[in-house]
């Protein structure tokens, strides 16, 4: 669904004025933004159709953040694609994809984080290493792994409550919600060790933010009823012992029972009417029941509402006025309860702040501890991080497609490519040999190594990478008249564009969308340029044997081994 908006508004000096006013600042350059910056049209745009559609203002989006993609590994969308990183191919859920294997989190948070991580790799080898040592610290320190899970897992989506509470869409549940996931929360920031927790994985919320938290846990407690409504027309809001009014009122409506009962035994003793009984339904309300046999007894101030087979039904202006007091303090009750409720809400905007900090500070934790969980459960090392371009995996395995075969099948592979070996290695082999999945577990162990978290490999040497290109299959687009030899020649052109020395480049069958003629040439001329111009780490896999002619110090030849054995062909999945 695409929604236009006229030109005007994507004026950037009309977007400045709107954001600086939104956020209560002269200019914005105090968030890192330059005047007339080009991120701040789409920026006002974007909130304004978040109030419009949601009818509230959002109070906890407090600032806004520039996005620096030098800080992070590239990868175009053909490349998270074909690497099945949130989605698979054959049914674009996320069964069956990197996102799914690595997610051990325990919290809605934890989760949210892991995508960004997966989709953002980090470039800078000091921000790997910390997330490394911490992912490093629990896997060595697996009782307080599993502490901290534990107690992870009674920890709600404490963000989309606060975005309800900021937005006054949060009802008592959700209030009630928000402090059980604050308390357990402050009870994983206590966990026996986690006062030695590297500074990655420790960085908690500022002691000023945890007490903010405590006060917010204790204020709710002490405000919202143990099992309340979600509507505010139905009262039990608010605790006995908040409002001195709102307590009267419940007495009198607790009481009503044995007001009733002492007004019933005067009439009785008036009337001398012994089965006289006080009955109520919703058509009437509250009424004296008089049975046929005692009509004639009846005193004159009773007043005749219904007449029954068995008996008749009367009022009395005393009877009128108590059920007056009673269902007045109902609707008092009621009344009450919504005006506290409302004002506690509106108390609490004032620690959607550190309520913020204590919900990234426990998703990053969430998330370095799914990587730990991941690490031990699937057998994954350490990878180290050097700044020479090279790419040395020992037993490498490719993590999605070793989870869903039986334990131990999975054939393991070793690679070596730049530093002092070549940089480009030249991948052949029948079909169903196993060329695809060394292609894409190798740019799988490096895309993992560079968000922080442990590889499957027995040994990785991850020399750092720019951006990481991975070009597979058959596709077209023929909604944009693009065929699947234009889809593939745009693909390639892209990556021979814009990859650098220290991209990882892995490509499949390049020049297959075409005559065999063509396509060789066209293999030829693409591997000859990545060796010769580009120079970078690169897989190149290829049916096309001609190219194994190719002579050059950059290039060595690899095969997927094949056994043939008393007339039967065997794919051993072994890289030679």
């Amino acid at each position: 669904l695409l929604e236009k908006r006229p030109d005007w508004s994507f004026d950037p000096e009309k977007a400045e004025e709107y954001l600086a006013r939104r956020f209560g600042t002269a200019t914005l350059k105090g968030f890192g933004f330059a005047s007339q910056a080009p991120e701040l049209a789409p920026a006002a745009i974007l909130l304004e159709y978040l109030d419009d559609t949601a009818k509230a203002k959002s109070p906890h989006i407090r600032a806004l953040l520039p996005y620096d993609a030098s800080k992070f590994l590239a990868l175009d969308e053909a490349t998270r694609r074909n690497l099945e990183l949130l989605r698979n191919l054959s049914t674009g859920s996320d069964k069956d994809s990197l996102v799914q294997v690595l997610d051990r989190t325990r919290t809605a948070g934890g989760y949210r984080r892991l995508r960004a991580w997966i989709l953002q790799p980090l470039k800078d080898k000091a921000e790997i290493e910390a997330r490394l040592d911490s992912v490093e610290h629990l896997y060595r320190n697996q009782l307080l792994l599993q502490e901290i899970r534990t107690r992870l897992a009674s920890v709600l989506d404490t963000e989309r409550l606060a975005a309800r509470l900021a937005m006054d869409k949060a009802h008592a549940k959700d209030i009630l919600a928000l402090r059980d996931s604050l308390r357990a929360s402050l009870s994983v920031l206590k966990v026996r060790g986690a006062e030695s927790l590297p500074p990655y994985l420790g960085s908690a919320p500022s002691p000023e933010a945890a007490l903010a938290c405590e006060e917010a846990v204790a204020r709710i407690g002490a405000t919202i009823a143990d099992e309340p409504s979600i509507l505010l027309t139905e009262g039990n809001l608010i605790r006995s012992g908040v409002d001195a009014d709102l307590d009267a009122l419940r007495g009198l409506k607790e009481n009503a029972t044995k007001v009733l009962e002492a007004y019933l035994e005067d009439e009785k003793r008036a009337s001398g009417i012994q089965n006289l009984r006080i009955r109520y339904n919703k058509i009437i309300g509250y009424y004296l029941e008089v049975s046929k046999g005692k009509i004639e007894a009846v005193p004159s101030h009773f007043i005749r509402r219904q007449s029954l087979v068995t008996g008749e039904r009367y009022t009395t202006d005393r009877l009128a006025d108590l059920e007056s007091e009673i269902n007045g303090a109902t609707e008092k009750i009621i009344e009450i309860e919504r005006r506290l409720f409302l004002a506690h809400r509106e108390s609490l905007k004032e620690f959607l702040g550190a309520i913020e900090e204590m919900a990234q500070a426990l998703a990053r934790m969430d998330g370095i501890a799914g990587f730990a969980q991941a690490a031990m459960e699937g057998g994954f090392c350490r990878p180290v991080i050097e700044e020479e371009p090279r790419l040395a995996i020992r037993q490498g395995r490719h993590p999605v497609v070793e989870a869903c075969l039986p334990s131990g099948s999975f054939v393991p592979n070793d690679l070596d490519l730049g530093g002092s070996a070549p940089s480009f290695a030249l991948v052949t082999g029948p079909n169903m040999a196993g060329k695809s999945t060394v292609l894409r577990q190798t740019a799988l162990i490096c895309l993992m190594a560079h968000m922080g978290s442990f590889v499957p490999a027995q040994e990785a040497r991850i020399g750092l990478v720019d951006k990481i290109f991975c070009r597979v299959g058959a596709q077209d687009n023929l909604a944009k008249g693009e065929s699947t030899f234009l889809v593939e020649m745009h693909e390639t052109a892209h990556i021979l564009n814009t990859a650098t020395p220290r991209s990882l480049v892995v490509m499949d069958e390049v020049g297959r969308g075409t005559g065999t003629l063509d396509g060789v040439s066209i293999a030829w001329a693409v591997s000859e340029y990545l060796l010769d111009r580009i120079a970078c780490r690169c897989l190149f896999a290829t049916h096309y044997h001609e190219l194994t002619s190719l002579n050059h110090e950059g290039l060595k030849n690899l095969s997927m081994a094949v056994l043939e054995n008393e007339g039967d062909i065997v794919f051993l999945k072994k890289l030679q």
